[in-house]
């Protein structure tokens, strides 16, 4: 429920259907070989930001998001684009059972939306729903951080007022736990208030062969992995850099 939280200090936390997004979704296309209009399942879809875009390109979309207030942002944002128009499913839900049957043509996980559990038990679950959720070959596309670039670069950003919050400073701070394979995001206000530091998340930052172990035990017949330009993804698909790609894309393949 981070982000929820977080999403009402600013509206930035939970993402926008804008540029950056726009140039994520280009590139899934590619990896997905999407039909015109094809079913997709966006889960962990948040405040529905890939959702919306994905439909406004004439795809079927579910998303799926354990936050009630997330999914409400996500259709209020919808309604404020396009009123009373059809759009998205979205539907309150754990994605390791997602209220959704399918089959659909393919599955996003983006903006690192697997690797929330302490358990991989729970993410071999989450992967296996997919599976059971998808038509013959369908692929999933998987956005995560990278291990080896969040392990020699730990980040602190400090955004003062008027940047995030009108009246008060805000520092985030990324931090890679090498023992757990874990990136640490934390978030602390300094305001009226004094300081509030919001719940750490914590989320799981698999090496590639890890990566393709889990997916393969799910049920995935192959899987590639691709890195982004920095923090952006590419027109086209990129090999991983080590040191430079700050997010690994994995498409797993049924």
């Amino acid at each position: 429920m981070l982000y929820g939280q977080l999403a009402e200090l600013d509206e930035g936390f939970v993402g926008a259907p804008d540029a950056y997004a726009r140039r994520q979704l280009d590139l899934a296309e590619r990896l997905l070989a999407l039909p015109q209009g094809g079913e997709v399942l966006d889960l962990g879809c948040g405040a529905g930001r890939h959702a919306i875009l994905l439909a406004e390109r004439g795809y079927q979309v579910t998303g799926v998001d354990v936050d009630p207030a997330l999914i409400e942002r996500a259709r209020a944002r919808w309604s404020a684009r396009h009123g009373a128009a059809a759009g998205p499913r979205f539907e309150v839900g754990d994605m390791r059972a997602p209220p959704a049957e399918g089959p659909f043509d393919a599955a996003i996980m983006m903006d690192v939306a697997l690797g929330v559990f302490d358990d991989d038990a729970d993410h071999l679950r989450t992967l296996g729903a997919v599976v059971d959720r998808l038509r013959d070959r369908g692929r999933l596309l998987i956005e995560l951080y990278n291990p080896y670039y969040w392990a020699a670069n730990a980040r602190t950003v400090h955004y003062p007022p008027g940047a995030l919050l009108p009246d008060g400073d805000l520092v985030r701070t990324y931090r890679f736990d090498a023992l757990r394979g874990r990136v640490e995001d934390r978030v602390v206000v300094f305001d009226a208030d004094g300081r509030r530091a919001m719940p750490t998340q914590s989320l799981r930052s698999w090496t590639p062969p890890e990566i393709l172990n889990l997916v393969q035990a799910a049920g995935f017949s192959e899987a590639t992995i691709h890195g982004t330009d920095g923090w952006q993804p590419p027109e086209d698909p990129l090999p991983l850099d080590p040191g430079r790609s700050v997010f690994m894309w994995v498409v797993a393949t049924l």
